[in-house]
């Protein structure tokens, strides 16, 4: 069921961390923030680095030198499987909390979820969300109130079960508003807060200009309601420091920057399912 927001135009940053790489480089983007006074929501992957594992269709290593993952992550996007570390434990991630912004859950290994949901059964996709969660506690000392799938990899199936975890709401969408996913006549009860166009990172691949970019995110910013943005902190912060922070501020000068956890909030006092 589509859902509007209050005739003020709220937006959102959602920063998702895949993997280790993404935790190392965070200082920059947290600084990035801190500047322009914004808080975000950030998603953190939980269990093993496996991005490198994403590389095994690129048989020809220009092609691989070409890939935007690779350039994100460079030679350490091999650290993961040389060390098996995991995300969840890696340094610098309580300065998400440090610094006052929003934390959930990013699923559990993102590359066995975006490569293999569609092959588990409801049972073991429970297990794989109740994994996560257990790993974000131990890590975080809370139990997480948001999830974000993978990749934005998501059925029938991980919408059914995603209600039995109680999250305040959840972004496995990219859509231009908030809503509760139908399936087979009956309405979800875990509100869903959608991103609204794909990162910086991904219309770049696709042959975008900066300018071209910029565009794209002004008409889906008066269409979208909320906003939503999403980022990774390896790549905009990184390779796109200044368009970033021209997006960010497009964001201030037309909308009220939140959290996304404050825009379920307010979604959900105005809501009828």
């Amino acid at each position: 069921m589509e859902v509007i927001l209050y005739k003020m135009k709220y937006a959102g940053l959602r920063v998702d961390i895949d993997g280790v790489k993404d935790v190392e480089v965070l200082p920059g983007l947290l600084d990035m923030l801190n500047r322009q006074g914004i808080k975000a929501t950030f998603f953190v992957t939980s269990g093993p680095d496996n991005i490198a594992r994403n590389m095994k269709n690129c048989i020809n290593p220009l092609n691989l030198l070409r890939k935007k993952a690779f350039k994100r992550y460079g030679l350490t996007i091999f650290n993961g499987l040389v060390f098996k570390r995991q995300v969840q434990e890696s340094k610098n991630l309580d300065l998400i909390l440090d610094a006052g912004h929003e934390l959930g859950l990013h699923g559990y290994d993102h590359y066995n979820w975006m490569n293999h949901l569609d092959s588990k059964s409801m049972e073991e996709i429970g297990a794989l969300i109740s994994c996560g969660c257990e790993l974000f506690e131990q890590a975080f000392g809370f139990y997480p109130k948001s999830f974000a799938s993978p990749g934005f990899k998501m059925n029938s199936s991980f919408l059914s079960v995603l209600d039995d975890f109680g999250f305040s709401y959840s972004s496995d969408f990219i859509a231009e508003r908030a809503f509760y996913p139908e399936i087979g006549g009956k309405v979800c009860r875990t509100l869903q807060i959608p991103v609204s166009m794909r990162s910086i990172g991904e219309q770049e691949e696709s042959g975008l200009s900066d300018n071209q970019i910029l565009k794209a995110v002004m008409d889906r910013l008066s269409r979208s309601s909320p906003f939503v943005f999403y980022c990774h902190p390896s790549y905009e912060p990184v390779f796109k420091p200044a368009l970033m922070e021209r997006v960010l501020k497009c964001l201030e000068e037309t909308a009220k920057i939140v959290t996304l956890g404050k825009i379920a909030s307010r979604l959900k006092d105005k809501i009828k399912r």
